[in-house]
């Protein structure tokens, strides 16, 4: 079991920031995280790791959900009317992964299921997915 630290990644600025996430508490199944750095509590980006084991026998599976979510705060915008309204969340990006691990897979099963996920969140064809939204054909 690895213990909470803080994680540090990088945003997808052309010139990226590094973004320190700092544990926000651990439970035997969950870890979160927190970007505190924009001090409102609703607008912090988040990532949270949840392991489980599910089944009996030869249909057991541990699965390990991640998670990242960033909220967009709403902007406001024209007069305000003499008062600052209570910050409001506009809507949030959001992205899931979960792995499904058999209790049968072997240590290379699981190396492998890493890099391949890894290595695809690093291609090409993700990014003018994700980022241009532009479908595969």
């Amino acid at each position: 079991m690895s213990a909470q630290a803080n994680i540090v990644i990088n945003d997808g600025q052309a010139a990226p920031v590094a973004h320190t996430f700092a544990p926000r508490g651990a439970t035997l199944d969950l870890a979160k995280w927190n970007d505190v750095s924009g001090g409102i509590g609703i607008g912090m980006p988040a990532i949270s790791i949840s392991n489980t084991h599910t089944g009996k026998g030869s249909d057991s599976v541990y699965r390990v959900d991640v998670r990242v979510t960033v909220p967009v705060m709403e902007v406001i915008s024209g007069s305000d009317g003499g008062y600052t309204p209570v910050p409001k969340v506009a809507f949030s990006d959001f992205c899931k992964i979960e792995f499904a691990i058999p209790d049968r897979a072997t240590l290379q099963n699981r190396k492998d299921i890493l890099a391949y996920v890894k290595n695809l969140m690093a291609h090409a064809v993700m990014s003018d997915t994700v980022v241009d939204l532009n479908p595969a054909y």
